[in-house]
């Protein structure tokens, strides 16, 4: 949860809407590399959401923080579930954390330069085959999914059925909160 703009809107809107509906068995820790004043106040309400963000000297690298140092901090809080809701995955995460990553467009992004388009595809390459379920907010999106090389059985669309894709209800937060459930259970099967 680092975007600012409909991409931040929508994240915080998802967590807060599942946790708000899954008091009892929902908790969500938010990791950014900045959270904003009002980003925290948003979810001053929800007493099982809490936020992380880089401290000491790992807030002179906040992404290498959020890519490379997370494991540590997922171990220790037993974290089951790492939902990558800016379309990325920290490195080297345990297969031991279920994983999903949202996606909004690929087309979309925007980078500055060749390198930044560069390192931006890698880390998409890497999220994309190491996420155990990959949401598309789109029938497009999906096809932009596949036309990307990653594997349909991954791929799960949720949608908030308007033209929209930043839109949210009560609809889609349940639909993730189900995926959520799917990938514990297949996770307990395991072991």
């Amino acid at each position: 949860m680092r975007s600012a703009g409909p991409l931040g809107d929508y994240s915080r809107n998802l967590i807060s809407r599942i946790a708000n509906m899954h008091v009892k068995d929902f908790r969500a820790l938010l990791f950014s590399t900045r959270i904003k004043d009002d980003y925290r106040t948003y979810f001053s309400g929800d007493s099982n959401v809490s936020t992380y963000v880089p401290t000491g000297t790992s807030k002179l690298l906040p992404e290498a923080w959020i890519r490379y140092r997370l494991n540590p901090w997922l171990k220790s809080e037993k974290v089951k579930i790492f939902h990558g809701l800016n379309e990325e995955l920290p490195y080297h995460i345990g297969r031991e954390v279920k994983t999903v990553i949202t996606c909004y467009g690929i087309k979309e992004h925007h980078r500055t330069s060749l390198m930044d388009i560069l390192l931006w595809r890698g880390r998409m390459r890497y999220a994309f085959s190491a996420a155990d379920a990959v949401v598309a907010v789109s029938e497009q999106v999906k096809q932009e999914l596949l036309d990307f090389g990653v594997n349909e059985k991954k791929i799960v669309v949720i949608s908030g059925g308007t033209d929209n894709p930043y839109e949210m209800n009560d609809e889609v937060a349940v639909r993730y909160f189900e995926l959520y459930q799917t990938l514990l259970k297949s996770s307990a099967s395991l072991t």
